[in-house]
């Protein structure tokens, strides 16, 4: 073979490479939708002082909009579909690189989900780009290194664009990745999922809660875990094994754990489940997430009100709130309906 055959082959494969690439980008693009988080980007610098990581029950459980409103505490919700506790830890460092977070908060349905699938959590990271925490899923991925790198391969069923897949861009700008849900559980469902039994015990794998809990430790980053509001197991698995154990490993280690299906943070919230949670039983409603969130809000002063910069983030003014406010309302229409 010809030196110059060498560079024709050498030559083609980096145009392939370049090629699968620019699809991979293209592919991210089409995702936008409730996992979108590309505007936290647009957050001033050194102005988000809380994050929250988790699944869809941290997208839908907490308001950033008003805990800023009500307590001056920015924050972003960093919660996508399904996502794992490794996908958190990812993100956890990717804001913690952009802002001087003082605490984060881990919505507690992600810890039995220790790995998602590498389309999962690639879906989960896709807004961040190609940047060097995206890249370390090709390292815990080591088999599938190429499919982190070139997500072309796995998203390739996402190429369709569907207009009812996309969120309206004005509302990311307002919500700052909270996702409200406007249904309610029912009056049928009153009972906690918790039985209190002590004895329960279940596996959890704490690989990635341990590398955040690490990380936080290094930077002097308050973590708090926060289990929201259930109506029933029969979808996502949380029952007294896994509050249990996770109260163990909170303990153990000094971290604050909140799990609202307890009578005590229940009441202390003063959530129903009934009225609070929506209508497929494993989320909080509008109204429960106002009540948590209002909860948190108050802890987060109590707890950490010393390090908090209160109504201090120039992105969220009047406009802004006013923008959320004309959005809720709609929302909060569909919720008096149901």
């Amino acid at each position: 073979m010809t030196k110059k055959e060498v560079c024709k082959i050498i030559g083609f494969l980096a145009v392939l490479l370049m090629a699968l690439y620019g699809c991979s980008l293209i592919c991210f693009r089409n995702l936008r939708g409730f996992n979108d988080h590309e505007d936290f980007y647009n957050c001033e610098q050194d102005t988000v002082d809380v994050i929250f990581v988790g699944g869809s029950m941290s997208y839908s459980g907490f308001s950033p909009m008003e805990l800023y409103e009500k307590y001056g505490i920015s924050s972003y919700n960093f919660g996508t579909s399904n996502q794992s506790m490794l996908a958190g830890w990812l993100w956890a460092m990717e804001a913690c690189e952009k802002q001087n977070v003082k605490v984060v908060i881990v919505e507690a349905m992600e810890v039995p989900m220790s790995h998602g699938e590498v389309a999962t959590d690639v879906r989960s990271l896709f807004s961040m780009g190609m940047n060097e925490n995206y890249r370390k899923l090709a390292g815990v991925y080591k088999r599938n290194a190429l499919n982190v790198l070139l997500p072309v391969f796995i998203l390739h069923d996402e190429w369709r664009i569907d207009g009812d897949t996309f969120r309206d861009e004005a509302e990311e700008d307002y919500l700052r990745g909270f996702v409200p849900i406007d249904s309610c559980a029912g009056e049928e469902y009153r009972e906690s999922i918790l039985q209190e039994d002590p004895e329960a015990t279940t596996y959890l794998n704490f690989t990635y809660v341990d590398k955040l809990r690490e990380y936080c430790e290094e930077k002097g980053i308050w973590l708090i875990f926060v289990k929201t509001l259930m109506a029933s197991n029969e979808v996502n698995h949380w029952d007294d094994g896994c509050h249990n154990r996770l109260q163990e490993y909170t303990e153990e280690y000094g971290i604050s754990f909140i799990d609202f299906n307890t009578a005590e943070y229940r009441n202390a919230a003063g959530l129903v489940i009934s009225e609070d949670v929506a209508a497929d039983l494993r989320h909080m409603n509008i109204d429960g997430a106002y009540k948590a969130t209002d909860y948190l809000g108050e802890y987060l002063l109590d707890h950490y009100g010393s390090v908090l910069r209160q109504w201090q983030d120039p992105g969220l003014d009047t406009q802004t709130l006013e923008g959320y406010h004309r959005i809720m309302e709609g929302y909060h229409r569909g919720l008096d309906e149901f």
